[in-house]
């Protein structure tokens, strides 16, 4: 039985994520007091023990097409308890979800498949490839080089620091022209934050001179991973200078960048993402089909 959860299941849907991906207690906690909407959550239930086996997540999102911004949803932590998979569950709960959206008039669904297995699986439900990144693996003498451009900033760091508001205009002003771009609303965008930082992790902002640009930034033994790099291509090199101002000891450096980025076109590869489907089942043709400098850009996932 599929139903939206109630406040007395939610200690039994933390132990099923914690199965699921393993992730710590502390994070899954926080996205449940800070993200987490019931009705926005689909629970299987075992009729037997009357306790939740499977569960998704769906965030709101807009897509960018045919030059206007279409509501559709994000399905995010799917998952099913060990005993129970392979049993056709969570079949059912994404067949319920793409009928809720279609319900809800939301066009289209996308997910992040957890691994490249996952892809195939999506499909059987009517999911195709849409979203790439580059990946770029670069040491810290890489990162000197290309800031050697970088512009004299005057002021001090927080003199240059970008607020919420900005970040979130300036990301949507350098993508809301690209088709299958996914626009997160500004409470999302505060969460994004906030617990990529409750995690241990930095946003370098920098604005200076009418420029901006941002990246999502986290260090784990001596690696510092960018997940979401967001800047105009001639004030890149001032931003990859913050970077590494802001990570002195670090020789190691990983980005998930937009495909279009020009900046670091010669690098990296260009890998597969996350995948889309429209809710009402028909081809979502016009973004699939969208390839090299066009093809569509998914950050701050949350995979």
């Amino acid at each position: 039985m599929i139903v939206f959860p109630q406040d007395s299941m939610r200690s039994d849907l933390e132990r099923l994520w914690r199965t699921s991906f393993g992730d710590s207690q502390e994070y899954i906690r926080y996205f449940f007091e800070n993200r987490y909407i019931p009705e926005n959550c689909l629970v299987f239930i075992d009729d037997t023990v009357r306790r939740p086996v499977a569960m998704l997540h769906l965030l709101n999102i807009s897509i960018a097409e045919d030059g206007g911004l279409v509501p559709s949803q994000y399905i995010y932590a799917a998952c099913t308890r060990p005993d129970y998979r392979r049993q056709g569950i969570m079949r059912e709960l994404i067949r319920m979800a793409q009928r809720l959206g279609e319900y809800r008039k939301l066009k289209y669904s996308v997910t992040v498949p957890a691994e490249p297995r996952l892809f195939r699986y999506y499909g059987r439900y009517g999911f195709e490839k849409c979203y790439k990144n580059r990946l770029v693996y670069m040491d810290r003498s890489d990162l000197v080089f290309l800031s050697r451009d970088a512009v004299n900033v005057q002021g001090s760091v927080r003199d240059t620091m970008m607020k919420l508001s900005e970040v979130s205009a300036f990301r949507r002003d350098m993508l809301v022209d690209r088709d299958g771009f996914v626009i997160w609303d500004s409470t999302a965008l505060r969460y994004a934050i906030s617990s990529h930082e409750h995690e241990g992790g930095h946003v370098i902002t920098l604005s200076y001179g009418g420029d901006s640009g941002y990246a999502f930034c986290s260090e784990e033994n001596g690696t510092v991973k960018i997940t979401e790099l967001i800047v105009k291509e001639h004030f890149a090199s001032s931003l990859l200078r913050r970077i590494l101002s802001s990570y002195p000891k670090a020789e190691k450096f990983v980005f998930r960048l937009p495909v279009y980025d020009t900046f670091f076109e010669k690098y990296g590869e260009v890998v597969d993402f996350a995948v889309i489907c429209r809710n009402d089942g028909k081809n979502p043709v016009s973004l699939t089909t969208l390839d090299g400098m066009r093809t569509p850009y998914l950050g701050l996932a949350l995979d």
